[in-house]
Order: structure tokens, then sequence, then C-alpha cells
């Protein structure tokens, strides 16, 4: 997120665009030739082609199934969030905040002086790995849940090449300052879903891209005036240059909401309107 004075904040969730970044970095290394550079261009599009991803929210262990708070606007309260299995129950931004944050300062070092820059000291918000309670004590593992589609050759294989691909991957490391080990993220789970959807929407995979019916976007969306909630401008790095940075046209931020909508998961990972 954008930084507040001397805070570098962090989002609740991980974008899908984010989740694509580190897989394309480590299947290029993984899958380049002994002696040959990485062919980053070349397994990014190949990724955007055939893998769909959702955004990535974090999640506590309730029984044996791991359940995601996923965030929803409301008119009383702005931005909330609720577990998949108590909708009704919302919190609100600053409440989960305080579960799931906490702060790493740091400081950059003068390499003359081998002493702390002036004016350089600052603290980044991080993900914990584990959730507070409500005394502050520890509430159980954190979580980070999402969805991925996948165009496979043979539709009834179970276990299709594509799908493989990806289980080799068993860590990543998702956003910034990955360089002094944060954002690391290890799988511990890649379950083949019983119907499809995501996040509770209904999909539908006979399309280009799958498609999710549902009343709140859980990803940034492209779509009209018709949706509650916020809006945000995006904009990302991509060999070298910007792209796809329209500062005419911002998204609206996951939670936002409106009447049942169908939607398309695109290539980046927003959500644009079908109908």
């Amino acid at each position: 997120m954008p930084p507040a004075g001397s805070l570098n904040r962090t989002r609740l969730y991980v974008p899908a665009r984010a989740l694509w970044g580190a897989l394309t970095a480590e299947l290029a290394r993984r899958e380049a030739q002994a002696g040959n550079a990485p062919q980053y261009p070349t397994v990014g599009e190949h990724l955007q082609k055939d893998y769909r991803f959702t955004y990535l929210y974090p999640a506590e262990k309730v029984g044996d199934t791991w359940r995601a708070w996923l965030p929803s606007y409301r008119d009383t309260l702005g931005l909330g969030w609720s577990r998949e299995d108590q909708t009704e129950a919302v919190v609100s931004d600053r409440q989960l905040r305080r579960r799931l944050l906490s702060t790493r300062p740091g400081t950059s070092i003068d390499a003359s002086t081998d002493a702390a820059d002036d004016g350089s000291l600052r603290e980044t918000e991080v993900l914990e790995a584990h959730w507070r309670d409500a005394h502050g004590g520890d509430g159980g593992l954190v979580a980070l849940v999402g969805y991925v589609f996948i165009r496979t050759a043979k539709a009834k294989d179970k276990f299709p090449v594509e799908r493989r691909r990806l289980d080799a991957i068993k860590d990543l490391f998702i956003g910034g300052d990955t360089r002094y080990g944060l954002g690391h993220v290890r799988r511990i789970a890649f379950d083949i879903v019983k119907r499809a959807e995501a996040f509770g929407g209904v999909a539908t995979l006979n399309e280009d891209s799958p498609q999710i019916e549902a009343s709140t976007v859980h990803a940034h969306a492209r779509g009209g005036a018709f949706l509650k909630g916020a809006l945000e401008l995006l904009g990302g790095w991509d060999r070298g240059a910007i792209r796809d940075l329209d500062q005419s046209a911002p998204l609206w931020q996951p939670g936002s909401y409106a009447a049942l909508i169908q939607w398309s998961i695109e290539a980046d990972g927003s959500w644009k309107a079908v109908r």
C-alpha cells in the first residue's frame, strides 16, 4: 500500500498479480536449462494464458477447514471483514488489522560511516504467522487461501500436467522486501474443489476466461458506477515500463458490492463485469 509517513503499510490480502509474479520468477528459475538464463517473459505469458488466480485472503483454521476472512463494504461501517462461515458477523478493517499485523523497524546504513542515514528510520507492516485473540494472545496459525483455475489439455484428467507444474513449488516469496526474508509463504494444501466456485461465488468454466457470479468482488474490479465501495488507482512495472496504468480508470477495491453480477477473471487477476 502507499506509505503513511515513515510507515510502510501492507494490504491484508495478496493481489493475484503479485502471486503471478512470484510464480513466474520461481518457475522460470526452476525450468531454465543448465547454463541458460531464466525465460521470465515466456513463463509469465504462459501463466497468464492458461492459469487464472484469485487473490489470497487471510484464513484461520476452524476444525479441519481453513476459513478465509473476506472484505465487504457496509453502508454504516465502510470496509469490514467477515469469515466465510460467519458472513453476518462483521468486524471493522481496524479490528482485523490489529489481529493480523505487526511492524518491523528498519533503517538505511551509510556505507562511508557505517551509521544510520539521517531520516531513514522506518517501520514496515507485516502479516504475522499467528492471529491475535481478543486478549492479545496466540489465536492460531494464519494461512492465505485462494483459488487457481487451470486450462487443461484433457478436461477429465484429475492431475493434468498443468497442475503438476505447480505441484513442484512448495515455497514462494511474495511482495516487497523479499531480500530480507519477508513475504515467505509455504504451501500446506493444494486441493481440488468439489464444485466450481470461488469464495462462495459460482464459477463458469466454459468461456475463454473463468467467470464468477457474485454480488461482492474479491479482487480489484473493472465495472460501472453501479457498485458501492471504494475506488483505487493501480499501476505496475513490467519489462522496465509502466503497463496498464490508466489514470482515468480507477478500479473498485475488493469488498465492493452490487446486485448479482457475472465477472470475468482477467489475465492480471482483476475482475471485469460481463453482464
